[in-house]
Order: C-alpha cells, then structure tokens, then sequence
C-alpha cells in the first residue's frame, strides 16, 4: 500500500453553516476518501466539528480551520498544542517526548487549548457525508 503525505483538519462550523462549510471545502481543497466527517458537541449541540484528510501543502488554510491528529483506539482528536500541554500537565510540568497519555481519559472528544488550558469537548458522530 502506497504511504499518501495527508493531513487530518478539523473546521469548526455550527448546525445552521455546515453544509456551506461542506461546500467551501471541497472548493478549498481536494479531500481524500470523498468524506468528511460531521461531529456534534455534545455540551454545545449547535456546534459542529468537519473532519477530513487533505493533501498536505504548505499553501494558505481554510477558515476556521486546524490540523487535529487522532487515536482511532479511543476515538480522540487532538492538536499538537493539547498534545504538548497534556505532557506537561500530567508529568508534573515537564515535557518529555516519552511520556505516555492515558487517552481513554478522553474518549469520543476534540482536545484543543484554549487560553492556554486544555478543553476536552465530548463528541459524537452525527453523520458521515460522501463527496
């Protein structure tokens, strides 16, 4: 199996726009596997996560838009940022590049930073839409 260079983005979108979201996307970029996923937030239920993989490139980003990484045993996306400050947090305020997260902690969720302090936002799958 061939080893595509591509990245997982997450744009943040409410009920109302995603549809619009959806479409600005696929005009923005080439989405790989023709899906994209529709997440809800379980504690803000007009907010919605799109998640897909595109060709990476260096070129400019769509709004609203971060790159996110996943742990598919758990169902966890995350940022580098959260990453790195979850690190931190659960080692006693160092970083190390071994220290192992215990991401059952933070199953069906977006792990983002915010004000410089982890957010967990629980999700659930609301639908998966094919180009």
């Amino acid at each position: 199996m061939p080893i595509t260079n591509t990245q997982l983005l997450c744009t943040f979108s409410n009920i109302n726009s995603y549809q619009k979201d959806i479409e600005s996307i696929c005009q923005h970029y080439k989405v790989d596997g023709e899906k994209i996923y529709i997440l809800k937030n379980e504690e803000t239920l007009n907010e919605i996560f799109l998640t897909y993989n595109v060709q990476r490139s260096p070129g400019s980003h769509h709004p609203r838009t971060i790159s996110v990484h996943r742990k598919k045993d758990f169902n966890v996306l995350y940022s580098i940022n959260a990453l790195n400050q979850l690190i931190k947090e659960e080692n006693g305020g160092q970083h190390s590049n071994t220290f192992q997260i215990d991401w059952s902690k933070f199953r069906d969720s977006l792990v983002i930073v915010k004000d410089e302090k982890i957010k967990v936002v629980p999700t659930k799958l609301m639908r998966v839409y094919f180009l």
